[in-house]
């Protein structure tokens, strides 16, 4: 699931991605999040950062909410998947 963008990477979107990185990579996160931890991408930090970037300024949340509901979704089946793995 990749959503183009016709934005720039500016420092304030790198720094977003950074420290969404940066929290994932927590200690406590990693523990208590292991499977999730585990199925995200580097592709799915991006994409998440993408989406509040691109829909930071509309009023309407409704495009932000469906393109965050299919990245949880798109996320969820590789949770899933590890989780079946895993038993």
């Amino acid at each position: 699931m990749v959503h183009q963008t016709n934005d720039d990477s500016g420092h304030g979107r790198a720094g977003a991605l950074e420290a969404l990185r940066e929290v994932a990579g927590e200690r406590d996160i990693l523990n208590d999040y292991r499977t999730a931890h585990g199925a995200f991408q580097a592709e799915d930090y991006e994409q998440l950062i993408s989406i509040a970037w691109r829909h930071q300024f509309n009023d309407d949340r409704t495009k932000f909410k469906r393109e965050l509901q299919e990245l949880r979704e798109h996320v969820s089946l590789r949770i899933l998947a590890k989780l079946e793995v895993s038993e």
